[in-house]
């Protein structure tokens, strides 16, 4: 059942915008996603009920989807799970507290009942792909996970605890005042957003530099703050449009998303290979021939990263080269 979210503030205007699912992965089509489309005098604080409003609207847009154990559900709710969370990081010093807190802890929980789900779904289609690769223990154990992740992703969305998340979400919104901010003038959203931009992407740029030396999860961190940076943008860039700092931010957003691209392609051969491992550990292969299969799935992601590592580096050095709104 479709959710109906109360609007905190004035609805904003939302204009329909074609954007890919992360990577292009067999049967995950590519969704459409509205934009968050901001008034140029909206304040800080307008700017962030707008934003999380639209936000916990597409979260409640894909139970039916998740419900009905679609792929492409599972990763768009994820995706908004995420934002929301990036939107809360960005906008902390206006909701700091306990409650908030207590949100981002049910989020999380949330995204961590969803994950499983989209990680499995991507094994199996990579093993669908490869055709002879893994042993048969292998592709029946990561076809019975892969039916369990979904389950659990159906369970979490017709739980109580759910409908309560997304009430107790738009409340919380609704309860945001300018007096939080501790300001006699509420800041422009403009001004935060061009100071928060600018201090994300100069931290990002700092850590670009010893990319290649970085492990896994050093470079995994990477990727978690390029992808906050891209979803910061996201909900900024209508607060640019038709101004030069518009075009530097379109164009700095545009070789972000290739960094994220790169950096994302490796992740997803970290977590395979680590999935690998698990599943083929409870597969129990009693046969070098099986054993070898399943090595086989791990060096097809291996061979991916490294594939990426010289698109990330090239991607990287481009994106330290493009100066936000001009330096």
């Amino acid at each position: 059942m479709r959710r109906v979210v109360k609007k905190a503030v004035s609805a904003p205007r939302v204009a329909g915008r074609k954007t890919a699912v992360k990577r292009a992965v067999p049967a995950l089509r590519k969704p459409v996603a509205e934009s968050i489309v901001l008034k140029s005098d909206i304040t800080t604080t307008d700017a962030f009920k707008s934003i999380t409003t639209v936000l916990i609207g597409r979260i409640a847009a894909q139970r039916a989807a998740v419900q009905q154990g679609d792929p492409v559900g599972v990763h768009q709710m994820r995706i908004a799970l995420r934002r929301t969370r990036v939107a809360i990081t960005i906008f902390i010093a206006l909701v700091h507290g306990p409650e908030t807190e207590r949100l981002k802890r049910e989020l999380k929980w949330l995204t961590g009942r969803l994950g499983p789900a989209r990680d499995l779904h991507l094994m199996d289609l990579k093993l669908q792909e490869a055709g002879s690769v893994g042993s048969t223990a292998f592709r029946k154990r990561v076809a019975a996970d892969r039916a369990s992740a979904f389950t659990n992703a159906r369970r979490a969305v017709t739980e109580k605890r759910f409908d309560k998340l997304l009430a107790d979400l738009q409340r919380w919104v609704d309860v945001t005042d300018h007096a939080q901010t501790a300001q006699d003038v509420p800041e422009k959203a403009r001004t935060f957003a061009k100071r928060t931009l600018k201090r994300r992407a100069k931290h990002l740029i700092g850590k670009l530099d010893r990319l290649e030396d970085l492990d896994d999860e050093q470079r995994h961190r990477v990727r978690i703050a390029a992808k906050k940076l891209y979803y910061a943008s996201g909900f900024f860039d209508s607060l640019f449009a038709g101004r030069k700092s518009g075009k530097r931010l379109a164009r700095f957003s545009k070789r972000l998303k290739k960094l994220l691209d790169a950096l994302g392609i490796l992740n997803d051969a970290a977590v395979q290979r680590q999935l690998a491992t698990s599943v083929a550990n409870q597969s129990q292969p009693t046969t070098p021939e099986a054993a070898k299969a399943d090595d086989d799935v791990t060096a097809a992601g291996d061979a991916a990263r490294d594939n990426q590592i010289e698109a990330a580096l090239k991607a990287a050095r481009k994106l330290a080269d493009t100066p936000l709104f001009g330096g």
